[in-house]
């Protein structure tokens, strides 16, 4: 099979046993200009991550609609079933109405930090469904973790430390189904442009084209004329993201950047639906927010004062709830402020 080609930087971790330094560094540099990379070889076997589309699958397709809204996702506990296309909000910048997200998803927190229900239909499946989210945290998150602390000038356990898998966290998995969708592109925007408020994200694409990524060249608010890169799916391949905490914790070293998700552009895709998978990785709760220390290039930035409260967010754990209830407002309820962070109003 030819390799498929994309500009987006793909980055092979198995060079982390002969050239760990340089690796790192081609990470860093990477996350700093892009804010997306694939890694391959990353130790996760294949056959592990299908499973985890099969279950997909099960839930999405072949448990009745009763089942799955008896465990409704919330702002604050961030799990549970969340159907976007039954929840209409207000844009919170024009205060104009607008349709759900055509996609439903089912969000899963580490059982060490909440102890959710899941439906009968998962439930059955909850050791597979934590031992997989164990286990993408510690073979990947982990070693990326560990390769942007070495080449930004920490020790190589420093941010490591902050995501222990048994501390408490918001890390979460998102099981994502997007339906199927007739015709072309055709700007069909079918989840908007944003960016992540965690610290990495991991990525798992599944057959159906969709995701594309702003490219480094533009900067500042998004015009619409912009052309924006298709992210393809790359056999073996993880995409990892940057999230605005880690962005801001490391001073604009490391750049979160915005992504939407979009019709497939190769005809064979359409009319057909698209599973998706991300494992969004916290900090923990208690972390500081504010500049690491040491970190080479860092620009010392001031914690963000929410817009909603008027205080200071002084920790993670402050800043998920906040950006939670934030994306948790309905039509019902008055739309909040933006507030800033890591330079971009979100």
């Amino acid at each position: 099979m030819a390799p498929i080609e994309t500009e987006i930087p793909v980055i092979d971790l198995a060079k982390l046993e002969t050239d760990f330094n340089g690796t790192a560094q081609e990470i860093k540099d990477v996350a700093g200009n892009w804010g997306f990379l694939y890694v391959k070889n990353h130790g996760v076997d294949q056959e592990k991550i299908d499973r985890m589309f099969e279950i997909h699958d099960l839930f999405f397709n072949k448990t009745a609609q009763e089942e799955k809204e008896s465990t409704p996702w919330n702002s604050i506990d961030n799990a549970g079933y969340d159907n976007r296309r039954n929840r209409p909000y207000r844009d919170p910048k024009t205060g104009v109405e607008k349709p759900g997200d055509p996609k439903e998803s089912f969000v899963c927190r580490k059982e060490s930090s909440l102890e959710h229900p899941y439906p009968p239909t998962l439930a059955k499946l909850k050791p597979e469904i934590q031992s997989f989210m164990r286990e993408i945290h510690d073979k990947i998150a982990m070693n990326i973790l560990k390769c942007l602390s070495v080449a930004v000038g920490l020790p190589s356990d420093y941010l490591g430390n902050l995501h222990k898998y048994d501390d408490p966290s918001f890390t979460t998995l998102r099981l994502m189904h997007y339906p199927a969708s007739d015709g072309p592109v055709d700007h069909d925007t079918r989840l908007p442009a944003h960016t992540d408020h965690d610290v990495i994200t991991l990525l798992f694409q599944h057959r159906i084209m969709g995701l594309q990524v702003r490219p480094p060249h533009y900067s500042g608010p998004i015009a619409e004329d912009e052309e924006w890169l298709d992210a393809p799916i790359i056999p073996g391949a993880v995409l990892i993201n940057i999230g605005e905490t880690l962005s801001f914790l490391s001073g604009g070293v490391m750049k979160s950047t915005w992504h939407r998700v979009v019709k497939s552009p190769r005809p064979e895709d359409w009319g057909k639906e698209r599973f998706s998978m991300a494992y969004f990785c916290h900090a923990t709760e208690s972390t500081r927010l504010k500049c690491i220390e040491g970190i080479q290039g860092a620009e010392k930035r001031e914690a963000p004062v929410s817009c909603v409260t008027g205080k200071q967010v002084e920790t993670v754990r402050d800043w998920i709830q906040h950006r939670h209830s934030y994306r948790g407002y309905v039509l019902e309820t008055k739309p909040p402020a933006p507030v800033a962070m890591t330079g971009i109003t979100v």
